[in-house]
């Protein structure tokens, strides 16, 4: 009975490791999946504001911004700065390719925390049969420090992927700026050429009597036909801007066509708390801003790699048990080995390791230094077009008193009819001039929003982005958003 188990230990010695790896080569394996450009494209064109699916996710993305029971909207909802942003997070393909860098780097952990797979060594027949299974043991941390390595490239990928959160926020905020500006502008060129064609005509009846010179009325005219021109150039740039917020969010332009949006977080933005040069905001833009973490992160990743290639300064063990067969007799052994570090002690790569962290704590400091710099320069642009914005009220003041004073004396008959729309029309410019200051201030509240990675615009925050909403081109099922 013992003989048959000595017989059968080689073979069983040799069918271990074969079975093992026959067993695991064909594990998770991913299905194949082509990449058709036409039906890609045809996913694209067909998106739309009334998706179903995104009005969920607008609703269970505001549901965590404010909780109240409310059930989920059946028309599309008020498009303001918050919707729009929310509907960019869920069309946005720079989006789906932060998350497919961090779903690389997610598996990038396991590769980290895999042990090197033991070889086999055979000797053929017919003098001597046997063989050894060489197995690796791992020393000095080199695979704790590949963990770590792996999982702070995680967390930088995650931080990649709210920047890039921030970076969609801040197109859509642009283009619906630019968007609200060209609207405004209409509406502004359209009260202000009301009484110039009322003056014109009236200017022309004066010079038909000989009560006003010819050039007066050119120059009326003049103004008149600038006018239409600029209300055509502020169609065209609504038309732009419409088109540019479409981009923005990730949909087609006609995806917009008739869509009503609500430009409240530019008429009625909150207040901005705390000082910008000192306060809060400041010192959490320096320290908590998603390029500022994902820089953090990489240079954890860059000090574990410093730490796995001093670890590789010492050799790892090999354990070799083997089985001969010679003339009839079994032969086990157990044979340790290491590599010897008399040539080199990695010296190479420890220099190269010791430059990537160097480097990458540079970048840290060179990223603070342009924080600083961003926030000071928007701090500044805002508070000069708030002091803009403040000397065209008073502008816009003083011409509603004067324009109401022309009227009263209309009424009374102490003015005539062209005085009185020369005060209508000087109004009217002056609140075109305080609207521009009005959204150059918006404007650098914009530029400051991105220099702090704060909203200012509304109270909106980001979403979780690791939370894929769709995925149309990763092959997967959409996660949802946590109720």
């Amino acid at each position: 009975m013992l003989g048959k188990y000595r017989r059968a230990a080689p073979l069983l010695f040799f069918a271990l490791p074969l079975a093992l790896s026959a067993g695991c080569g064909g594990a998770n394996k991913p299905a194949e999946k082509p990449l058709s450009p036409s039906d890609s494209a045809a996913v694209l064109e067909a998106r739309r504001l009334d998706d179903p699916r995104l009005l969920s996710f607008i609703a269970a993305a505001e549901r965590l911004q404010a909780p109240a029971p409310q059930a989920p909207p059946a028309a599309p909802p008020p498009w303001s700065l918050g919707a729009l942003t929310l509907a960019a997070l869920y069309f946005h393909p720079d989006l789906d390719v932060a998350r497919s860098a961090l779903a690389n780097a997610q598996a990038s952990t396991v590769t980290a925390a895999e042990r090197p797979n033991p070889s086999v060594a055979f000797v053929p027949p017919p003098f001597l049969f046997g063989g050894v299974v060489n197995v690796v043991l791992e020393t000095f941390g080199k695979r704790d420090a590949r963990i770590d390595q792996a999982d702070a490239r995680v967390v930088a990928a995650r931080h990649d992927l709210e920047e890039a959160g921030w970076q969609v926020r801040a197109g859509v905020r642009t283009a619906l700026l630019a968007l609200w500006q060209a609207e405004e502008r209409q509406r502004l060129l359209t009260a202000e050429r009301a009484p110039m064609a009322l003056l014109v005509s009236a200017m022309a009846s004066r010079v038909a009597l000989g009560n006003a010179s010819a050039p007066e009325l050119g120059a009326a005219r003049i103004t008149l036909a600038g006018l239409d021109r600029q209300r055509l150039d502020a169609d065209h740039a609504a038309l732009g801007a419409r088109a540019a917020l479409a981009a923005a969010i990730g949909v087609p332009a006609r995806a917009l066509a008739g869509v009503a949006i609500n430009f409240d977080a530019f008429a009625q933005p909150p207040p901005i708390a705390g000082d910008i040069a000192d306060g809060a905001l400041r010192r959490a833009a320096l320290t908590s801003r998603a390029d500022v973490q994902a820089a953090l992160a990489n240079y954890a990743a860059a000090q574990a790699a410093l730490r796995e290639q001093l670890a590789n300064r010492y050799p790892n063990l090999v354990l070799s048990p083997g089985y001969n067969w010679y003339q009839g007799i079994n032969a086990f052994a157990l044979a340790p080995g290491f590599d010897l570090p008399i040539l080199n002690q990695n010296q190479g790569r420890i220099g190269e390791a010791a430059a990537r962290r160097n480097a990458e704590a540079a970048r840290f400091l060179a990223l603070q230094a342009k924080i600083i710099a961003g926030v000071d320069q928007a701090g500044a642009r805002y508070r000069a077009a708030a002091e803009s914005m403040a000397a065209a009220a008073l502008l816009l003041a003083e011409e509603q008193r004067r324009a109401a004073a022309l009227a009263r004396a209309y009424r009374m008959g102490a003015a005539d009819e062209p005085a009185r729309l020369t005060g209508a029309i000087e109004l009217a410019r002056a609140r075109a001039t305080w609207f521009d200051a009005e959204a150059a201030e918006r404007q650098a509240r914009g530029e400051l929003e991105d220099a702090l990675q704060q909203p200012l615009l509304d109270t909106a925050r980001l979403p979780d982005l690791a939370i894929a909403p769709r995925a149309e081109f990763a092959g997967t099922v959409p996660a949802e958003i946590p109720k």
